[in-house]
């Protein structure tokens, strides 16, 4: 009796260090609320990987992953006659048609976040954003031409399932010209109390 109840104790009190192990080493993921790393785009390529505006190479852009047409952009008159108002810092992103930045995000399981960016579109045509978080994903129409501010603020909010998530912005190249594409800026994330997230809808601000 008391031999089974020694080992009973012996099994308790080693089930509890295991836990009480894993615990201590369990990493510990912050509350996120901030930019995304390099979100506002202010650290750019090196020179050599530009050719004018157009960034080479796919892991070019610091802290990004890039694919296809993607320019660093800076605010101001541009060639064309072009003007690109970025009122937050000096630099952005622009997406040509079917191209697309990724990055990927430490989050907690089970939790839902919320992305907030700038987005101006560049052409009178229609621009359109496809976000995607996981296995989240929206298209967002871009309602905003060169407005004296520098375009809109949106939000759009999506839930984990993992403890990392890759967040992607994609031009979908619904417009008839290719050098036409949504111009990015000050991409931030915030972790929501769950009673006020609503899956995979952008809002304006």
């Amino acid at each position: 009796m008391a031999s089974s109840i020694f080992s009973l104790s012996f099994v308790l009190i080693f089930s509890l260090y295991i836990s009480l192990a894993s615990a201590a080493t369990a990493p510990i993921v912050p509350y996120l609320d901030g930019l995304l790393e390099n979100g506002d785009f202010e650290e750019g390529p090196k020179p050599s990987e530009l050719k004018k505006t157009v960034i080479i190479g796919k892991y070019s852009l610091p802290e990004w992953e890039i694919s296809g047409v993607v320019e660093w952009v800076s605010g101001g008159p541009q060639e064309g006659g072009f003007y690109f108002p970025i009122p937050r810092g000096a630099h952005a992103i622009r997406l040509g048609n079917e191209a697309s930045i990724s990055q990927y995000v430490e989050v907690k399981p089970n939790t839902a976040y919320s992305l907030t960016f700038g987005a101006t579109r560049t052409c009178a045509q229609d621009e359109v954003l496809t976000l995607s978080a996981g296995d989240t994903s929206s298209d967002l129409p871009i309602q905003t031409l060169y407005s004296a501010d520098g375009g809109d603020t949106y939000a759009w909010a999506f839930k984990t399932t993992s403890n990392y998530v890759e967040v992607k912005f994609h031009n979908p190249g619904m417009q008839e010209d290719p050098a036409c594409g949504p111009i990015l800026d000050h991409i931030a994330i915030k972790e929501l109390p769950m009673a006020t997230y609503t899956k995979g809808k952008p809002t304006i601000h």
